[in-house]
């Protein structure tokens, strides 16, 4: 018997067990009729139990005990009846009675076997329904294959990580899923196979039906029947978002520990810096310094003044306040553009800024300076050469809530804008666009200190041709007023 026809046989047997009663004994009754309709034919009658046999077996399997309990009843009334030979006396032989015992021991123990096998081979296909159920609801990919490397079963988690519909893979080899350096890594797993060798779990890359190469975990366990190898199953789960994270958050630890080290460089600069200074001071002090050298001691002492900003700049960058302070937004942001002011004219780009006088909000200077630097750093990234970055800082109240009053910071660029695809992703946590230079956490960090205020943050972006840029409009409430020192303590 085929597998299909296995497989009806046992569709046929659940439904018609699953009937209602009179279907059952209906059926078991009509096997009782055909067994005496095929005992009547001269050849059977020297054997008039034997269909009868058949006709209770038939009945336990298919119909379930009860209905063979009837069978059995019927057959042992028909066989009395019409093949024993006394047709008008209930008196029998002591052979006769033998006989009849005999049938109904025997067909009582064939209804009880049939039943027991009935019942195993019930729970033997739930069991099977269940497994079946789990792995395809499964969100890991499994798939199984023959010791060739054809795939012979495919779930939905596997045509969700590979693109593959079953119909489109059953049938084909597994190694279709390879990238060509890995071909090798694939002939060395069926030939461990084989040899009845364990797969290890392990982390490698496969090709989905697009051509993206995807990062996998992946575990192959070799199948069996009758002790033997006849097979294998894979299950592998996606970790290719994994990969990048733990990447990111490499890069991301490189960034924070070149951070401490610039912290501790300006920190260590401000003492020769303040020597240095001092000693420029006193040397313009002295008389006999021509009008030229004064001149020159000069521009030393306002380059000298350059650094000095620049390196506690920097420390506010690392460095922060324990509590929030009032804080003037437009003073801010001027501190961060004059960092990136070498950027910007390296790169040709303008700098527009339109402020109006905001009031002061209470903030963490060192989170708002962060913030600021993130969103002009960014402008300056999506520009190639020329350009304008526009910084406008203006009084504004959040709609969305209560009316609220504050200072909105919108820091605008003209840029190749952001696509609609990748505009919803982009606070994200490891998010990037800028591939090796990037950690994908500049702008989700900005969204948590903004948030962590009482602000918000929100991005438009065009990519029309002759209308391209993208502007970020940062919220940030005006709160209570910060308290001074004796009201703190």
């Amino acid at each position: 018997m085929t597998n299909a026809q296995g497989k009806r046989t046992s569709i046929f047997k659940r439904d018609l067990g699953q009937r209602h009663w009179l279907v059952r004994y209906g059926c078991a009754t009509f096997f009782v009729v055909l067994a005496l309709l095929l005992n009547s034919i001269p050849p059977a009658q020297s054997l008039p139990f034997l269909f009868f046999f058949a006709a209770v077996a038939l009945s336990a399997s298919v119909c379930g005990f009860g209905p063979a309990l009837l069978a059995t009843g019927l057959s042992a009334i028909a066989a009395d009846y019409f093949f024993l030979g006394i047709e008008f006396s209930f008196s029998h032989s002591l052979s006769d009675l033998l006989r009849v015992s005999f049938f109904l021991l025997v067909a009582l123990l064939i209804s009880s076997t049939a039943r027991q096998k009935s019942k195993a081979e019930k729970l033997a296909e739930q069991s099977r329904a269940k497994l079946a159920a789990i792995i395809e609801s499964s969100d890991d990919s499994i798939l199984t294959k023959t010791l060739d490397g054809t795939i012979t079963t495919w779930n939905k988690g596997a045509e969700r990580l590979y693109g593959y519909k079953a119909e489109e893979i059953v049938g084909k080899n597994v190694a279709q899923l390879a990238p060509p350096e890995k071909q090798g890594e694939m002939t060395a797993i069926m030939e461990k196979l084989r040899r009845g060798e364990r797969i290890d779990h392990y982390e490698t890359v496969r090709v989905t039906k697009d051509g993206s190469r995807i990062d996998i975990s992946l575990s192959v366990s070799p199948l069996f029947e009758d002790g033997k190898i006849f097979g294998a199953s894979s299950i592998a789960r996606d970790i290719t978002a994994k990969k990048l994270n733990e990447e990111a958050l490499r890069r991301a630890e490189k960034l924070a520990a070149a951070g401490r080290l610039s912290a501790t460089i300006a920190h260590e600069l401000n003492n020769p810096l303040e020597a240095i200074i001092n000693l420029i001071y006193l040397v313009r002090s002295s008389q006999g310094l021509d009008e030229k050298a004064r001149r020159r001691l000069d521009l030393a002492d306002q380059e000298l003044a350059r650094v000095a900003h620049m390196t506690r700049q920097t420390l506010g960058f690392y460095r922060d306040s324990s509590s929030a302070t009032r804080l003037d937004v437009t003073k801010i942001m001027d501190e961060v553009l004059a960092l990136y002011m070498r950027k910007f004219e390296s790169k040709g780009i303008g700098v527009q800024k339109q402020y109006c006088d905001p009031m002061a909000v209470t903030a963490f200077a060192g989170e708002i300076r962060q913030v600021f630097s993130n969103l002009v750093a960014n402008a300056i990234d999506a520009m190639t050469d020329s350009g304008c970055v526009t910084i406008k800082i203006a009084n504004s109240r959040e709609w969305k809530n209560a009316n609220l009053p504050g200072v909105r910071v919108t820091v605008a660029d003209s840029g190749s804008g952001i696509s609609p695809a990748t505009k919803p992703r982009l606070f994200e946590p490891f998010y990037t666009t800028k591939r090796d230079v990037g950690t994908g956490l500049g702008l989700w960090l900005s969204k948590e200190i903004v948030e962590k205020h009482g602000g918000s943050i929100s991005v438009r972006s065009s990519i029309q041709p002759g209308r391209t840029g993208t502007a970020f409009s940062v919220f940030l409430p005006i709160g209570p007023p910060a308290k001074t020192q004796t009201q703190a303590a």
